[in-house]
């Protein structure tokens, strides 16, 4: 999704280096987020159907941020603090799918239902 809200943010007027600054704001957000994220699911005892619905909306809609964007470069916080939200929404994504697979699942077969999972 972010090559192509990059390709879309250069038709719109924005230079190489301000995509690059969007898209390594959320990749470093999430870099630094996800160990903690996991850990915050790993210890939670609320449902983690709550949390990935949560964080799957957070993600989405701060990926369709790009919406409100105009002709022009006058629309950088925006996008940059979409992408800091979407990188932190988006570490919990993968850990929720790896906590609520082993709940339902169990351990025996966890490698193989994961392995389909990311198949999928």
């Amino acid at each position: 999704l972010n090559i192509f809200q990059g390709i879309y943010l250069v038709t719109l007027g924005w230079n190489e280096g301000s995509v690059g600054v969007a898209l390594g704001l959320m990749g470093a957000t999430a870099l630094l987020v996800q160990t903690y994220a996991g850990d915050v699911i790993d210890k939670t005892h609320f449902d983690r159907r709550v949390f990935l619905s949560l964080a799957s909306v957070a993600t989405a809609f701060s990926a369709s941020a790009i919406l409100f964007v105009h002709e022009g470069n006058e629309d950088h916080i925006l996008i940059f603090g979409t992408k800091v939200i979407e990188g932190i929404s988006s570490s919990f994504i993968a850990p929720c799918i790896a906590a609520l697979t082993l709940a339902t699942f169990g351990p025996g077969v966890f490698d193989e239902v994961m392995a389909s999972n990311i198949f999928w």
